[in-house]
């Protein structure tokens, strides 16, 4: 197994791209900086770096390891810090968001989690509810705020906080615009704008099955990686769409209407391993259910 020092060097080395300049950034010698490459070559069994008087690059195989080695690094810091943190007794909740989750909610919760619990240090990650979920999986997330998909996820608890309706989002001028509320199925001749599938899955497949069943399949004129860019969309005549209600917002341009004839909801939920439920975990989902 390499050694953390020879490690370390490795990656600074490949920084820099000169000996001096890494020796000072490591506070070693020179010659003992050498050393630790060397070694580091023999245990690879493959020439790191390429040297001469006047250049020093690494070689294909130094760019193929350095990536990897990088990952070994930052995890032991990782667990240096987590060790730092048991050893003063506090925690480290790692909490994912979704961008499409309603723009008051993440700092209003967080604000209630760090009054309650200010011994937690909390570290945010924004992605895609997908996203999160491969991220919980694999250990890197704690919690994540998302939108849970339709689908049971094996060995993931969803805990549902806000439950919220879809509405219709209309160009201003639009024919429907000055109706109080409007029926899904008066959509089905226009051309709809939609979160794309790599953006938000889950709204996307509510909204094609909402068409599904009022009896027809929509038009998907324009599709788009976030709510805000559905809602440009729309404000510039490209279609018409229908979003979550605190997603839609209250952009110009556009007109929000209720919609009906259709139970079209959406949730956002606190998800988080089924068997990793930490006292972090724990108190996180009580303050988001309050």
């Amino acid at each position: 197994m390499p050694s953390l020092e020879s490690l370390a060097s490795f990656a600074v080395l490949a920084e820099e791209l000169h000996f001096t300049r890494a020796s000072l950034r490591l506070h070693v010698a020179q010659p003992a900086l050498t050393k630790r490459i060397r070694q580091l070559e023999a245990r690879f069994g493959c020439e790191l770096f390429e040297r001469s008087k006047r250049h020093v690059r690494l070689t294909v195989a130094g760019e193929r390891l350095l990536p990897a080695a990088r990952q070994v690094l930052h995890a032991v810091d990782a667990l240096t810090a987590d060790a730092a943190l048991v050893h003063q007794g506090l925690e480290r909740l790692r909490i994912g968001f979704t961008p499409s989750a309603p723009h008051h909610v993440l700092p209003h919760l967080l604000h209630r989690f760090r009054q309650q619990h200010p011994e937690v240090q909390c570290a945010l990650t924004e992605a895609s509810s997908d996203r999160q979920i491969a991220l919980l999986l694999d250990g890197t997330l704690d919690v994540g705020i998302l939108r849970p998909p339709l689908k049971q996820v094996r060995g993931l608890t969803f805990v549902p906080f806000l439950d919220e309706p879809f509405v219709a989002v209309l160009p201003r001028q639009h024919r429907l615009a000055m109706r109080p509320n409007v029926p899904l199925r008066e959509l089905a001749d226009e051309a709809l704008v939609l979160v794309s599938r790599a953006a938000g899955a889950t709204v996307h497949a509510q909204i094609v099955a909402a068409c599904d069943a009022a009896g027809f399949t929509p038009r998907v004129g324009q599709d788009a990686s976030s709510a805000t860019g559905v809602v440009g969309l729309v404000a510039a005549g490209c279609g018409v769409a229908v979003l979550p209600r605190s997603a839609a917002g209250s952009a110009r341009g556009v007109a929000i209407r209720p919609l009906s004839g259709t139970s079209l909801r959406t949730v956002i939920a606190v998800g988080h391993v089924t068997r990793r439920k930490t006292p972090a975990v724990s108190a996180f989902i009580r303050v988001a259910r309050l």
